[in-house]
């Protein structure tokens, strides 16, 4: 992350929870990520630059791992606990 202020947001999903893309000819893409009663929306600069470029894939990437990491643990079995702790970078 970059140096600076920054804001954090938990969102704790369930099985109610959904995401949603949105593609347009006249303007960037919407990604929005709906859980409870909240609703987070992605949103882009009208010029894209190579970062956007760059966020978007790492976004899929992160999101594919978090799949995979989600499909194994249900398919273990296994209940994770509450705590929180980063894995970001490692690899499973």
């Amino acid at each position: 992350m970059a140096g600076g202020r920054f804001s954090a947001l938990s969102l704790p999903v369930d099985a109610s929870a959904s995401t949603e893309f949105k593609a347009f000819r006249a303007r960037t893409p919407l990604f929005t990520v709906s859980a409870g009663r909240v609703l987070v929306t992605l949103t882009l600069p009208e010029r894209l630059g190579a970062g956007d470029v760059e966020f978007a894939r790492s976004l899929a990437e992160q999101a594919a791992a978090y799949a995979v990491e989600v499909e194994r643990l249900f398919r273990s079995g296994h209940r994770p606990s509450s705590g929180r702790r980063s894995t970001k970078g490692v690899a499973a």
